[in-house]
């Protein structure tokens, strides 16, 4: 299949990069390098993967990249809320008008198949367990942002096109554009640079993926495309409370002592528990990462020095977003097709979704 990532060169994307040329999928990574980084990106991708640089909300080089392709995958954007809230109008342009434009791009270009990767963050704060039926709860601009995204995209797949959404569990392990922020990764680094691992209460529910199973469902659902489908990506027994996290980490990392403190008001009020059931009856046994193994493969990085240090901003989606917009590699855009866009985010009434 010729594979086109749009994001490819990011935490998901060069992992799943590397998986589908590993499988013999012609792949095309579109990127516009968003955070500081030093790497070459081609020293991200494997061998054979074209690369080409790109903003993600430039509808001609979305034009281009579409032509001929099998299928599109949209991965690309701002993750988590810290990132999102750093600038709102920016966040709508690289999480909604982008994800549109892409759509509209693949179906001129005739591509039968659209991916979005989207995040169980749509559900926010709920009692009892989540499924792909549950209605969305969105609480901050990252989850509006791919709610309206999910919404829109399937409004406008018709009956001959293919539209997977993907609502990721919280990604943890390595990758070659390595991630120290998310929970996992960010308590693992942390035990590893001081010995502690700071938890305030810790009652909140996280459901949990690794990285590489995230590759392993995207090539699997690829290559059985069938009308419109949505599903929560991860495994029912990877279900945790941030306490058990921190626990697993103290369990892996020798010396390491959790910190623990009073449960306080977080800014992040993300709490549920969800269910993976649509995605293992359709593939049985696809997941099978534990949240032990992360653990493992990020505090062996640590310890061994191949992610240097690992405070700097380039491993922080928060700040490296900053810094990106400090330094001017990344700004609001303003096109008359973000302004459309943007608009029909600024309109929407989110109680209605």
């Amino acid at each position: 299949m010729r594979i086109v990532l749009l994001g490819g060169a990011g935490y998901l994307g060069s992992v799943a990069a590397q998986h589908l040329a590993q499988l013999g999928h012609h792949v095309t990574v579109v990127d516009g390098l968003i955070y500081l980084r030093d790497d070459d990106p081609h020293r991200l991708l494997p061998a054979g993967c074209i690369f080409a640089p790109a903003d993600l909300r430039d509808p001609d080089a979305l034009r281009r990249a579409s032509q001929g392709a099998d299928a599109v995958v949209h991965l690309g954007g701002l993750v988590g809320e810290p990132a999102c809230a750093v600038d709102e109008p920016l966040a709508v342009e690289l999480n909604y008008a982008s994800p549109i434009l892409a759509h509209e791009a693949a179906t001129r270009a005739g591509v039968p198949h659209y991916v979005f990767f989207s995040s169980c963050s749509v559900y926010g704060s709920r009692e009892g367990t989540v499924t792909e039926d549950t209605l969305a709860n969105p609480l901050g601009i990252y989850a509006r942002t791919k709610v309206l995204a999910e919404r829109r995209l399937a409004a406008m797949t018709t009956a001959d096109q293919h539209l997977t959404v993907l609502r990721l569990a919280t990604v943890h392990g390595r990758s070659p554009r390595q991630r120290l922020d998310s929970v996992v990764n960010r308590m693992t680094a942390h035990a590893l640079s001081t010995g502690r691992i700071p938890l305030n209460g810790g009652a909140q529910r996280r459901p949990l993926v690794h990285v590489g199973d995230v590759a392993l469902v995207l090539a699997r659902v690829l290559t059985t495309g069938k009308g419109q489908r949505t599903f929560n990506v991860g495994s029912d027994r990877e279900n945790y409370t941030i306490a058990d996290i921190a626990t697993t980490v103290e369990q892996v990392v020798p010396g390491a002592r959790i910190d623990r403190g009073p449960e306080r008001d977080e800014a992040d009020a993300r709490d549920y528990r969800t269910s993976f059931a649509r995605l293992a009856d359709a593939f049985p046994d696809l997941v099978p990462a534990t949240l032990e193994h992360g653990v493992r493969e990020v505090a062996e990085a640590v310890a061994t020095g191949q992610l240097g240090e690992p405070d700097l901003p380039e491993y922080d989606n928060y700040r490296g977003l900053i810094a990106s917009r400090d330094t001017g590699r990344i700004s609001v855009l303003g096109s008359p097709e973000c302004k459309r866009l943007h608009d029909e985010y600024a309109t929407t009434t989110w109680s209605t979704l």
